[in-house]
């Protein structure tokens, strides 16, 4: 029986830092094989998957929701990420194929991205999403990530997220962890947290090393009473449906519809980006559902 993804939140230092650690090697696993990912992909994606899970268990309520997207100048293109509240969280990149040399025995995941931007979409209940957006620092991904919570959340962060791939390019471990001082957090704590952090070189290494994320969450914060507030097994899930695919065909209209109906074959095919299942129509399905819209 397979290890389940968890993801899990701890409190430290009297309540005054909030930390969070995920274990996302089962995603990662998956999410290869749907979309057929290189193993430079496989990391870059990997590591968006462990934040995107990170920041989903950060959302309040029930309904919420967030997308992320990295846009980059590089040869993979965009990498988008979606999660929710319960943690169900989904994920593709635009060429998922690429492969690049690795430099200094490290996959070039900066080389990868490229230069470009970095844009966080929250949906919270509100009339408009939050939208918050900020250039990519290193390209590197966690980097990215404690930049965007100093520039567009005004809140300093530390981030390491990581993919670790034997030589055949099997995923071993695929994890991260995110630490956060809370309001009015004493500056020496801050101080002892960087220090605690400064050292490390690798979060998969180290969650392969230590016996359980408790023991984790001790070391990245320097704290022996660090408590667990919160337990959540991640998973990958995508939400399409036919009601969802049939609203977008209604999105682009009979006459647009019949047209592609009349170049293909007889039919419209749509695949999901997320997870690859593709929905087919054919004329009558197209009558019919334009009909019961009233057009």
């Amino acid at each position: 029986m397979k290890n389940q993804d968890i993801l899990k939140k701890y409190l430290a230092h009297n309540d005054n830092v909030r930390v969070v650690i995920c274990d996302v090697t089962n995603m990662v696993k998956e999410i290869r094989m749907i979309h057929n990912l290189s193993n430079t992909v496989t990391v870059a994606l990997g590591r968006v998957i462990a934040i995107t899970t990170i920041m989903s268990s950060l959302l309040d309520n029930k309904e919420d929701r967030l997308s992320i997207q990295i846009s980059g100048n590089g040869p993979v293109g965009n990498i988008i990420t979606c999660g929710n509240y319960n943690l169900e969280i989904k994920g593709y990149v635009s060429n998922p194929e690429i492969e690049l040399k690795n430099v200094n025995g490290k996959y070039n995941v900066a080389e990868l991205i490229g230069q470009g931007m970095l844009t966080v979409i929250k949906d919270i209940g509100l009339k408009e999403p939050y939208i918050g957006k900020c250039k990519l620092l290193t390209s590197q991904i966690a980097e990215d990530f404690a930049y965007y919570y100093l520039m567009s959340e005004q809140t300093p962060s530390i981030v390491s997220l990581g993919v670790n791939l034997d030589k055949f390019g099997n995923v071993l471990k695929a994890s991260g962890y995110f630490i956060q001082p809370l309001p009015d957090c004493p500056s020496e704590i801050i101080d002892t947290l960087e220090k605690a952090n400064k050292d490390i070189k690798s979060v998969t290494s180290m969650m392969m090393d230590l016996d359980n994320m408790l023991d984790v969450a001790k070391v990245i914060t320097a704290d022996n009473n660090v408590k667990e507030i919160y337990s959540k097994a991640p998973k990958l899930l995508c939400d399409c449906n036919d009601i969802r695919i049939k609203n977008a065909i209604i999105s682009m209209g009979y006459k647009e519809a019949k047209n592609i109906i009349e170049e293909n074959n007889g039919k419209i095919e749509i695949k999901c980006n997320f997870c690859n299942k593709v929905y087919s129509f054919n004329e009558n399905d197209i009558n019919s559902i334009f009909k019961n819209e009233g057009n």
